[in-house]
């Protein structure tokens, strides 16, 4: 570590000048080292995240988790010892900003432009019969588009680290505070998992599927996260842009693309219109062309299971008739059963 880069911030972050004289490891635990930094302005205690697993499986988790130490000790200021803040090193080794309760958040991006949903376009089709070059040419812009995400593959070569990323993914399905367990919290009315014992026979299912779907790092790559038609948008040209990636970096690509199927067999459990079975069949047809894998109908069947409980609830989805929610619901039952994509 650079004593120099590191006086420099803390000074910054102090308010007066730091000079370091020594920096000692004092101790070394799973996911961090301790360091003793003795300065004229009195000692510091240094953590720094070593750990790539467990937890710590991506940076950004990494920052969190100090993020929030951080805030705890800072709610304590009477007691020993204080918390100083969060650093990162990149080019320099700078303190992150204080971040509270009154904190505003945002994300700033290039604005793609204006278009139409993808899913308010297939709300338009319920009453077609067979696809045509149009519904053909929309769904291999937006195979050419998920394959580019698909294509990027995780920085390491450390295998023990990339089956770790992958095994996270698969339990992030379920534990992550945006999915599985939080949707099952606020079911309300429910006509399939209204009931405690409903929802732990399915949450045993999906534990079966994540079970034997993990250890499988040779299938990581990177994510949209949130690939839904809500979140595609056709220009008046016909170009595609997609806004939203969210909650998951890294993972099976069988993630999106459950995600982006579950709409069109919504649709087909909604109106028994077998366009919906064609033009899901289309599309899983057409990235397997693209890509050769073979294995994402079984491995979609997982994001599948999360669909299942977000289309069960009028909560999380609303208008759709009790009987389209429960015949949905049971035909990924039997899916997650089988471990593989079919129909009825």
């Amino acid at each position: 570590m650079n004593k120099v880069e590191i006086s420099k911030a803390l000074s910054k972050k102090l308010g007066k000048e730091v000079k370091i004289d020594e920096i000692n490891l004092v101790g070394s635990g799973y996911h961090s080292d301790g360091y003793k930094v003795s300065t004229n302005q009195g000692d510091f205690f240094l953590k720094k995240i070593k750990s790539d697993d467990l937890g710590f499986e991506f940076p950004e988790r990494k920052i969190l988790s100090l993020l929030v130490s951080h805030g705890m000790s800072s709610r304590q200021k009477s007691i020993h010892p204080n918390s100083i803040g969060v650093a990162v090193k990149n080019k320099e080794f700078e303190f992150l900003p204080e971040i509270n309760q009154e904190t505003e958040v945002y994300h700033f991006q290039e604005f793609g432009g204006e278009g139409r949903s993808y899913l308010s376009m297939i709300n338009d089709k319920e009453k077609k019969k067979d696809l045509d070059s149009i519904d053909k040419q929309e769904i291999d812009k937006v195979i050419d588009f998920i394959c580019k995400i698909h294509k990027t593959k995780h920085p390491t070569k450390d295998q023990k680290k990339l089956t770790s990323v992958y095994n996270d993914s698969l339990r992030s399905v379920i534990g992550h505070p945006e999915y599985m367990l939080l949707l099952l919290q606020n079911m309300g009315d429910s006509p399939t998992l209204k009931t405690n014992e409903q929802q732990g026979k399915f949450i045993a299912l999906m534990l079966e599927a994540m079970q034997h779907f993990k250890n499988h790092p040779e299938r990581l790559v990177a994510l949209h996260g949130d690939f839904w038609g809500a979140n595609a948008f056709f220009k008046e040209n016909g170009d595609l842009f997609m806004i939203d990636y969210s909650r998951m970096p890294w993972g099976d690509a069988g993630f999106d693309i459950g995600f982006w199927t579950s709409v069109y067999i919504m649709k087909y459990h909604i109106t028994k219109n077998d366009y919906f079975r064609k033009i899901a069949d289309y599309f899983l047809n057409k990235y397997i062309e693209k890509t050769k894998d073979r294995d994402i109908k079984k491995t979609m069947v997982y994001s599948l299971g999360l669909v299942a409980v977000m289309y069960s609830s009028e909560t999380w989805v609303p208008g759709i008739d009790n009987n389209a929610r429960t015949s949905f619901f049971n035909h990924v039952c039997e899916i997650l059963k089988k471990k593989e994509f079919f129909w009825n």
